[in-house]
């Protein structure tokens, strides 16, 4: 099958684990561009960030933030889910554990809240999941979003607007809300420094870690 779109996550993929962009992902991610293939990038980061990403990197596809909480595409800004819902589950969880602090990010963030990442996720996942609530760990925030809320939920939205299939699709993932985007989409790919339960899921693991992972990748489907 002929892929026609790109879906990276940001953070821990085509950055290090400073946070740092691997440099040659800019030019590739450029080239395929050039090509006519559309390069997503899938954060659980906010828009504002996300939108400084793929402006720098010098793309033009279309943007999932929030894990599908937000997409921007031809300057739309589509809004999926609302947050006061999970805010008032959060004050009440705060009351119990005072040291749950929200990442910096979190005052732009629309649809979700993302924790510190040193909070224990089990005791998060045990309150926000008896309330019907997603919790997921990226190793940079533990994520709150509606259940139904992710990133392949936001990628299918990406899909009906570019007007092509998920299966015609290659995705790039590392950390636990990359695991359903990652088993859906035509190809899933996790660089060698994800989590096991994205290996789990993908149709190939680099050998390299983090952006080097992702030229390995495009490499092997002969998309550079």
């Amino acid at each position: 099958m002929a892929f026609r779109a790109i879906a990276t996550d940001i953070d821990g993929t085509i950055t290090d684990d400073s946070r740092k962009i691997t440099v040659p992902v800019i030019y590739a991610f450029r080239r395929l561009e050039k090509r006519g293939i559309k390069v997503i990038l899938v954060s659980g980061n906010v828009l504002p960030v996300t939108m400084g990403f793929r402006i720098f990197i010098g793309i033009s596809g279309p943007i999932v933030s929030e894990n599908g909480g937000i997409i921007m595409h031809e300057n739309k800004i589509y809004k999926n889910f609302d947050k006061s819902d999970i805010e008032t589950a959060y004050s009440e969880f705060k009351k119990v554990h005072p040291e749950a602090e929200r990442i910096i990010t979190d005052r732009w963030r629309e649809t979700s809240i993302a924790l510190i990442p040193s909070m224990d996720i089990s005791m998060v996942k045990e309150f926000f999941g008896k309330k019907g609530y997603r919790v997921e760990a990226t190793g940079f925030g533990i994520h709150v979003t509606h259940m139904e809320q992710n990133k392949f939920f936001g990628l299918k939205k990406v899909a009906e607007l570019l007007s092509i299939d998920t299966d015609e699709i290659v995705a790039f993932g590392d950390s636990e809300n990359d695991a359903l985007m990652i088993e859906n989409v035509g190809y899933g790919i996790a660089v060698a420094n994800a989590w096991n339960v994205v290996k789990e899921k993908a149709d190939y693991v680099t050998k390299s870690n983090y952006g080097k992972g992702v030229i390995e990748g495009l490499k092997k489907l002969s998309l550079i």
